[in-house]
């Protein structure tokens, strides 16, 4: 039997194509979930990391490249069984274009404003929580007001058992401030280097692992 912690990390940012080369995304740069991938492999557990556009790669890990939320949500779906704990750190855009265009769209000179219809992306992070059994699922709340209230909301909503809570200072920052948020418990760290926060990370969802699933440990 083997009693490896294995973690399914998501991470970076996502790509919605409007046509080949105008695309939907966000300011993600996958450096938090590179840290936690990372922090993981340091203390020997087994990591599968699913990257979408991320400038951070973490070593030593299996590592499965995705553009869009569909492919994300595919991937997602093809690891999480065999995982004890997911992570997702990813930035995955919310909504992909309802069409997208083979061809470049051209400008239009006669200055029509261009309407894009979007159909919102499956929410890959709730649909973990939602089919968890025996595993710990974590999530990020990126929030501009409200930030605790908001990441409680999001932590029933989407059956976690973990939540990192965090404004949008944190892209692109080698620091960051974030409250790991579970429902019993508010830890904020302040300023703190984000592979300091990662292995908070890492450490706060083993121990909510264990707790449920003693037969597992470290080795």
């Amino acid at each position: 039997m083997n009693n490896k912690i294995t973690f399914l990390i998501l991470s970076g940012s996502t790509k919605e194509y409007i046509d080949p080369v105008r695309y939907i995304t966000n300011e993600s740069s996958g450096q938090m979930g590179s840290a936690i991938a990372e922090a993981a492999t340091k203390k020997g557990y087994e990591v599968v990391f699913v990257s979408g556009t991320a400038r951070v790669m973490p070593k030593n890990v299996k590592v499965v490249n995705v553009i869009t939320a569909l492919d994300m949500f595919k991937a997602t779906k093809s690891s999480f069984k065999e995982a004890d704990i997911i992570i997702g750190a990813a930035a995955i855009v919310d909504y992909r274009p309802l069409v997208v265009s083979k061809h470049k769209i051209k400008k239009d000179c006669s200055n029509i404003i261009m309407s894009l219809k979007l159909k919102q992306n499956p929410d890959i992070i709730k649909y973990c929580g939602q089919n968890k059994k025996n595993q710990v699922v974590a999530g990020f709340a990126l929030e501009t007001e409200d930030l605790i209230p908001n990441a409680l909301i999001k932590l029933k909503k989407k059956n976690l058992d973990l939540i990192v809570a965090n404004g949008i200072e944190t892209f692109n920052s080698k620091n960051a401030t974030v409250s790991i948020v579970t429902s019993d418990m508010v830890l904020e760290i302040r300023n703190k280097k984000k592979n300091i926060i990662a292995e908070k990370i890492i450490n706060e969802t083993v121990r909510i692992f264990k707790s449920i699933s003693p037969c597992k440990n470290d080795h």
